[in-house]
């Protein structure tokens, strides 16, 4: 069983990756196809469902994560995806707080982008994931104080010599002095690269310091890291402490969220050391190398791929989290009147939405499969409508599968999908960074 499934999971990577070959290389397929002579609702036959994004993508990469996240997550930014793209953006679009930004065609029509539609559709999706993800970290309220009363532990800790566990264990002194060294790293990188007042900086380290507590002892005992809505409360602190300034919001709260979710990751990484009988300590020391190299690898890389910042947010890359950041400092930046009405108004009843599921899921839990998931059905806002109809589609193959061969599935259902994205998307990359240097030398 295991060398048929490494043998799937091999075969998968060769197809995605053969896919990209074919797609961005050969051009022998299209990016998106389909649906480009339907008319959208409300848009009197000028504008097709293709240009709000709703039609098919040549990637297989987008339906093994649909069959990864599971049939509700797929039905429910599928659903998503169609109230936006197919309902609300047509309608924003026929009353004018959507305009189209690009190019004229033929027809003298100016071009429809991605980004177009998402300065409105953001609101909505944005306003249903902080207040769910808000709601839903109040509701964990006992695990938070249980993750507050822990904190003790470390002051606490068992010297070495008392107990042979912490002999392999990463000792207490490694932790404090650590964050304090790095610490002060992250204050002075924010204050120089960033203008974020040295104060601000610290009083983020010591946030990220409590809410990596926090995310911790949630992501134990839920088997979820909860980054949107630590990052948003970050947001909402300096967006009283720092009024107006955008990028003091984005950088403070980048920081404190992103420190909460890696110990989150780092955490799961630890427990399958242990399952598989490994040192702690020498685990801890190879993550904190692996810092050190990814910074290495990704900072340069990064630079490289995108060096406009305008490149992020679009059909391409569309970036959803980065939305949903930008989206809360603006707001907390320019005040809620600086929306179009209509977007107000999206946003409160996203926010209505991301309130009332989790509790109708609460009161009534048998109805609970038949509820859209509020975190994917507020990115549904934010993706492309392609890519929620490949996740969609995905998922429902993965469900079907399941239902109907069972084992089969169970069997060959992750190595195939983890095989395919890993395929196509490494091909993928490795053809944008290609491009990429091309272009550079060819300046």
């Amino acid at each position: 069983t295991s060398r048929a499934t490494t043998w799937a999971l091999l075969g998968s990577g060769v197809l995605g990756a053969a896919i990209a070959y074919v797609r961005d290389v050969l051009e022998w397929i299209p990016a998106k196809f389909g649906l480009t002579s339907v008319s959208a609702p409300f848009s009197a036959g000028k504008r097709s469902l293709a240009e709000f994004t709703l039609c098919f993508e040549g990637s297989g990469m987008m339906l093994a994560a649909g069959v990864l996240m599971g049939v509700r997550a797929g039905w429910s930014i599928f659903l998503g995806a169609v109230v936006n793209y197919g309902l609300l953006a047509p309608w924003m679009y026929s009353v004018g707080d959507i305009h189209a930004s690009g190019q004229a065609t033929a027809d003298g029509v100016a071009a429809l982008g991605f980004r177009d539609i998402t300065k409105w559709s953001v609101w909505p999706g944005v306003s249903m994931l902080v207040s769910s993800g808000l709601l839903l970290f109040a509701m964990e309220w006992r695990t938070v104080a249980r993750a507050f009363a822990g904190l003790t532990a470390i002051v606490g800790a068992k010297k070495a010599s008392e107990d042979p566990m912490e002999r392999v264990e990463v000792p207490g002194s490694w932790f404090l002095g650590g964050a304090l060294a790095f610490g002060t790293g992250v204050v002075v990188v924010a204050a120089l690269g960033f203008s974020v007042a040295w104060w601000m900086g610290i009083i983020a380290v010591l946030l990220a310091f409590v809410l990596c507590i926090v995310s911790c002892r949630v992501t134990g005992e839920t088997d979820t890291t909860p980054q949107g809505p630590m990052g948003k409360i970050v947001q909402l602190t300096y967006g009283i402490l720092a009024p107006s300034n955008i990028t003091t919001n984005l950088m403070t709260a980048s920081i404190t969220a992103n420190v909460a979710a890696t110990s989150g990751d780092l955490l799961t990484e630890l427990k399958s050391g242990y399952l598989l009988g490994a040192n702690p300590r020498r685990q801890f020391i190879a993550q904190l190398l692996g810092v050190f190299a990814g910074a290495a690898v990704v900072v340069p890389f990064y630079y490289l791929l995108f060096p406009r910042a305008d490149m992020l947010g679009t059909s391409q890359w569309p970036a959803p989290a980065a939305q949903v950041w930008a989206a809360v400092a603006k707001v907390l930046a320019d005040g809620i009147h600086s929306l179009p009405v209509s977007a107000r108004w999206a946003a409160a009843g996203g926010a209505l939405s991301g309130l009332l599921i989790p509790i109708l899921e609460r009161l009534f839990p048998k109805a609970r499969p038949f509820l859209p998931l509020p975190s994917a059905f507020g990115l549904g806002f934010l993706v492309n409508g392609f890519n929620c109809i490949s996740m969609f589609l995905g998922a429902l193959a993965g469900w079907l599968l399941f239902r109907f061969a069972k084992t089969v599935g169970q069997k060959f259902t992750t190595p195939v999908a983890s095989g395919l994205i890993a395929g196509e998307s490494l091909t993928g990359v490795g053809f944008a960074v290609y491009e990429a240097a091309k272009g550079l030398l060819q300046k």
